[in-house]
């Protein structure tokens, strides 16, 4: 797993270094993504520990009432761990081990008045047969970090089927701002959350009718000038609330086997997140940094950084 992680980034940056052609509009995309707490501390690793994502988007010729619509397959990868991965007593835990693995089937609409809609239908499995624990360990042992030594004490094998959503609307913006109202939705066997974000976007550069803060690049004209130079950069900051309604990865599955240690969640957490991007003709770099306060009685804070990088072609 970690060889093709190494692939995937290297893959994306040849083909930032190498296109010199002088089309303007792109139809396809690679997409990685890699959330990880290390990028905040290099001692960190706890909770929402690791999430790797390679989405595969490609732009629709079909239109729905003169919407732009971009279809993608996402294949990801998320690892849960308790606040020490040193710690053998599950009676220590306060957050079980979890790890996942998942495709997701995904379409989004780019409205008019700049709303957006996603929709995601996501199988996989949570559980020991994901081999996410060996995974793991075997980073660890590489990297010559502390070696989780709880893993079989992990959350029980269990199917993934999830519906998720995500609705931005537009309330104002101008060529500097951009004030979006966003909510999220997890309905399935694992995630049972819905959230609330006030989104706010800071623009560097002139505001194009396109824009990477929703992967609206793609299948839209972009300038046709050399890929050295930079067509967008923006900072935002999105605070939120999030009402978690049942989350497998704490308390365990609806389906399969009992789990051998699971703990109690919070109905309610408060997340931030702040970040930039950086856009050129065929490719893009955007960093995002998260605070959210605890997930489970007995657990602290937590905090991550996401970096996506994408390539068109």
């Amino acid at each position: 797993m970690y060889k093709l992680i190494w692939f995937c980034i290297f893959f994306l940056a040849s083909c930032f270094i190498k296109a010199q052609d002088t089309l303007n509009i792109y139809t396809k995309e690679l997409r990685l993504t890699i959330d990880n707490d290390v990028f905040t501390d290099f001692d960190r690793d706890q909770y929402y520990s690791s999430g790797l994502y390679l989405d595969y988007r490609w732009f629709s010729k079909k239109r729905v009432n003169k919407n732009k619509i971009i279809h993608s397959i996402s294949f990801h990868q998320r690892i849960y761990t308790p606040r020490r991965v040193s710690w053998n007593d599950p009676g220590d835990f306060d957050r079980p081990y979890a790890g996942l693995l998942g495709l997701s089937f995904n379409k989004e609409f780019y409205f008019k008045k700049k709303d957006y809609l996603k929709t995601s239908f996501e199988l996989g499995l949570i559980g020991p047969n994901t081999q996410t624990d060996n995974f793991q360990i075997t980073w660890h042992t590489k990297l010559n970090i502390p070696i989780p030594a709880g893993w079989e004490y992990q959350i029980a094998n269990s199917p993934i089927i999830n519906f998720h959503a995500i609705y931005a609307r537009k309330l104002l913006g101008n060529e500097t701002l951009d004030l979006y109202s966003e909510s999220r939705l997890s309905i399935g066997t694992v995630f049972n959350q819905f959230s609330h974000e006030v989104l706010m976007k800071f623009s560097l550069l002139k505001n194009s009718a396109s824009s990477i803060f929703f992967g609206g690049h793609l299948g839209s004209p972009l300038p046709s000038k050399s890929n050295k130079k930079i067509i967008e950069f923006y900072f935002f900051y999105a605070p939120g609330l999030i009402y978690n309604a049942y989350n497998a990865t704490i308390e365990g599955n609806f389906v399969g086997p009992q789990s051998p240690h699971t703990e109690i969640a919070k109905s309610w957490l408060i997340q931030n997140r702040f970040g930039f991007s950086l856009s050129w003709k065929r490719f893009d770099l955007l960093t995002t940094y998260y605070f959210k306060t605890k997930e489970t009685l007995d657990a602290e804070a937590h905090q991550y950084v996401g970096i996506t990088l994408n390539s068109r072609f």
